[in-house]
């Protein structure tokens, strides 16, 4: 009795033992993990000097932004999975094998028709191993795994067309930061400048209050002009800390780097009229290009083939079986054996639900065309608005152009007239701030008019380089940034239509640059979008 207590005690114990507590990590372990993963991120990045250009910007982008490195991940983590899934297509080729032991001999006796005990004999050792192979294969399970093999290499495509979107937004991102920050830092070397003409104005409006013989109207609008220049110099300090943050963090550079910004490259500078703009071609490559677009042709090619995988699995499944047998049986005539077998079942629950299952499919391949659909008419009306917001932007550029050179005619004008006392030092003051904001104005505009043009290359889906540049060295990869510039400094939009439209449909060019065949031909492409293209002649063409 006192065993059989202690027995359960123990048992007990073990029991309770083995229960799990949830544990939560605690601060120190969660600090500890985060500064790892930090200096993970910096550890393997090339030194960083204390000047940064923008092709550098670009090219430290595509190899270390996080954000486009998770989407190769996922692309790289879809095609192992592919390989999973076209190993599941092979038969399953089973290995098993057993020992088995018993302290006394396996006996029997045989029994007379009278009931008599006649003798007693053995018909199996004590030991025995046994040991069997088998092949083994589904028909209907070779059928279902095919088609999601299928699926996979649609997801692994999708995956693909994720990342190169990735990347083309990358792009456009390190420019819009690369621009505003730089931008900025410009306009800020002025600030000392511009911070002391504020001061300077705020003292002469105090003595100008004091002064009776000035309108009041005329005090309130100096106070207008030094508040609205305060309020500017705001602005823009926000906007060079804002800008300098999203690039360190678009680059993953720590946030604390200190570094100065080179200026851009005279090909962003450029600003061409773009109001011809052959939009039937553009279109054309736009429903190409956009990896968006292609993506979603993967996931409706995924949901057709899930219509044929719920026909497949309401299907009677045959199973063909064959195995080599081992036996250590000493008493076994035949201890080496094949056995073959073929076995038919079938899941009438799966039958009956048949209709209900290709109906559900059928839905989620209207589902998914719908949404390219949508997603079609969506891009088009992109690029419109892209198209739209460059040229606007470009015509109030150029009255922004106009607007300081006004202001600084009426700044020089202020500043004769009060050498010839003609003029108070309020009114060359106000002048002087208003040339000052005007000129932030007008960079900081050029600096939205950059980036809309390229929000208008990215609607129309064309890449600044190649897809697969993120192995390779930096300077390798900023050789290719600086050749992509210098292409796209040689031709506008409308050449980059023409040019791309030739490639992909095999038309004749309708620009200046169908005259120089050879050199055309030796322009990089770097626009690739893998997908087959029907050319003029009935053939198809991959780009």
């Amino acid at each position: 009795m006192l065993g059989r207590k202690a027995w359960t005690l123990c048992f007990i114990s073990f029991l309770t033992g083995c229960s799990i507590t949830p544990k939560p990590a605690s601060l120190d372990d969660r600090y500890a993990e985060a500064r790892k993963d930090i200096a993970a991120i910096f550890d393997n990045q090339e030194k960083m000097g204390t000047r940064l250009d923008f092709y550098e910007a670009m090219a430290r982008g595509f190899k270390h932004n996080l954000d486009y490195r998770i989407k190769l991940a996922n692309n790289a983590l879809q095609m192992g999975q592919l390989k999973l899934a076209e190993f599941a297509m092979f038969p399953a080729l089973n290995a098993t094998g057993s020992l088995y032991t018993r302290n006394n001999d396996l006996s029997s006796s045989s029994v007379t028709s009278s009931g008599q005990i006649s003798g007693i004999s053995n018909s199996t050792p004590r030991t025995l191993l046994s040991e069997r192979v088998e092949i083994s294969w589904n028909v209907l399970d070779f059928g279902l795994n095919y088609v999601k093999a299928q699926q996979q290499a649609d997801r692994q495509l999708a995956a693909r067309t994720e990342a190169h979107r990735q990347m083309q937004q990358l792009a456009q991102d390190v420019l819009t930061a690369y621009w505003e920050a730089y931008s900025a830092q410009e306009l800020i070397l002025h600030t000392n400048e511009f911070q002391k003409t504020l001061n300077e104005a705020a003292q002469q409006m105090e003595l100008a209050i004091r002064d009776k013989t000035i309108p009041q109207e005329n005090i309130l609008h100096y106070r207008e002009a030094l508040l609205n220049g305060e309020r500017h110099l705001l602005q823009l300090k926000f906007k060079y800390d804002k800008a300098m943050y999203d690039l360190k963090h678009l680059l993953s550079l720590p946030l604390e780097a200190r570094f100065r910004l080179e200026p851009p490259p005279s090909a962003l500078f450029k600003t061409p009229d773009l109001k011809n703009l052959n939009f039937r071609k553009l279109d054309a490559i736009t429903l190409v290009n956009r990896p968006e677009l292609e993506g979603q042709h993967y996931q409706e090619q995924i949901a057709k083939l899930g219509v044929r995988a719920a026909i497949l699995q309401a299907l009677p499944g045959l199973t063909v079986n064959e195995g080599w047998n081992y036996n250590s049986n000493k008493f076994l005539l035949n201890a080496w054996w094949i056995d073959r077998s073929a076995n038919i079942a079938w899941n009438l629950i799966n039958l009956a639900s048949l209709p209900t299952s290709i109906h559900s499919a059928e839905d989620q391949v209207a589902y998914e065309r719908m949404k390219k659909m949508a997603m079609t008419l969506g891009i088009l009306t992109e690029t419109r608005y892209a198209f739209s917001h460059y040229q606007s932007l470009r015509s109030e550029y150029v009255v922004a152009k106009k607007q300081t050179e006004n202001a600084n005619a009426i700044f020089t004008l202020e500043k004769n007239r009060q050498r010839a006392s003609l003029t108070s030092n309020q009114q060359v003051l106000m002048a002087e701030i208003q040339y000052l904001t005007a000129q932030m104005d007008r960079d900081l505009l050029m600096s939205d008019l950059s980036k809309s043009s390229g929000e208008l290359y990215l609607s129309a889906g064309f890449d600044l380089l190649p897809k697969s540049v993120t192995d390779e060295p930096l300077d390798d990869i900023i050789k290719k940034v600086k050749k992509s510039i210098a292409l796209r400094n040689q031709m506008d939009l409308n050449d980059y239509v023409e040019i791309t439209y030739h490639r992909l449909f095999g038309e004749d060019l309708q620009s200046p640059w169908k005259n120089h065949t050879p050199g055309l031909a030796a322009l990089p492409d770097p626009w690739h979008t893998g997908l087959p293209v029907p050319l003029s002649d009935g053939t198809k063409y991959y780009s």
